[in-house]
């Protein structure tokens, strides 16, 4: 049997920049916190540091369910397109925001788009000078958009000593595609994901992870500057979503990650390729 999932959920205003659109994220957000009150399951929700500064109530509400808040960055913009000390500046904005807000100490960061790869895998270093103690931004595999083809499947440390919490991934060979997040638990028929459940179970430490999008069928279409083509793809499944986190949290789920950090212990130390660039 699989080992239980963390539910995660990443925060953040899904809309065209400049356009007056409504913002859409509270009524999935508590829509959500219903669904878990109703499993007593908790959580960790990455909120993106602008959100929250705007809408602090909405923060303090899930840390009132009892699930962890971490930061999705200051902006939803991938650790690509920043220098080490934009990135810098972001997370530690981004933590103080958060910690104001909760009155508690925020230990947890995740990167825009799975952004922490090769080329920003800095990043790490910067985390644990500001003070946070994981990070949950790699994609283990290659990717249409970011991968980090190579790094472990499970929790393991930075060699700084940053706990990391890697996206599960399975399929076979190089072929692997994150089946317990997001487009792709949408998109992918479910038995070819209860098919990696049963002979490729995914490890000790991995997670669900999804946005309120996932689960808003109404939202009108629109481009998403970072999906480019695969644009539509981002509106398929939506309405069946809630079944499908049903049937992967039947039996429950594991604790916030903030509290397995000590997974990463047994996964040891990973040691990036050398690298250059942003983070």
């Amino acid at each position: 049997m699989a080992p239980p999932l963390t539910f995660t959920f990443d925060l953040e205003d899904h809309r065209p920049a400049g356009e007056p659109w409504p913002e859409r994220f509270t009524e999935p957000t508590l829509r959500i916190l219903e669904w878990l009150e109703e499993r007593s399951i908790r959580g960790t929700f990455f909120v993106v540091g602008t959100l929250a500064q705007d809408h602090p109530q909405l923060v303090r509400r899930i840390a009132g369910h009892g699930h962890e808040v971490g930061l999705h960055h200051w902006t939803h913009t991938q650790l690509t397109e920043m220098t080490p000390a934009q990135f810098r500046v972001d997370v530690d904005r981004g933590k103080r925001v958060l910690e104001d807000i909760l009155g508690e100490e925020v230990a947890g960061y995740r990167a825009p788009t799975a952004s922490l790869v090769p080329r920003t895998a800095a990043a790490a270093d910067l985390l644990a000078e500001a003070g946070y103690q994981y990070s949950s931004s790699v994609l283990p595999a290659h990717n249409p958009l970011f991968g980090f083809p190579g790094a472990p499947n499970e929790p393991f440390r930075w060699p700084c000593g940053l706990a990391e919490f890697p996206l599960a991934v399975a399929g076979f060979g190089p072929a692997k595609v994150p089946v317990t997040g997001g487009t792709y638990l949408r998109a992918l028929p479910w038995p070819v994901v209860a098919a990696f459940r049963r002979f490729q179970p995914w490890a000790p430490g991995n997670s669900v992870y999804f946005h309120p999008y996932d689960i808003d069928p109404d939202e009108p279409f629109w481009w998403v500057d970072d999906a480019g083509r695969l644009a539509p793809i981002l509106w398929i499944g939506r309405r069946g979503m809630l079944g499908r986190l049903d049937r992967l949290f039947a039996d429950g789920g594991a604790p916030p990650l903030r509290e397995r950090m000590h997974l990463a212990d047994r996964g040891g130390v990973f040691h990036p390729p050398a690298t250059v660039g942003v983070a």
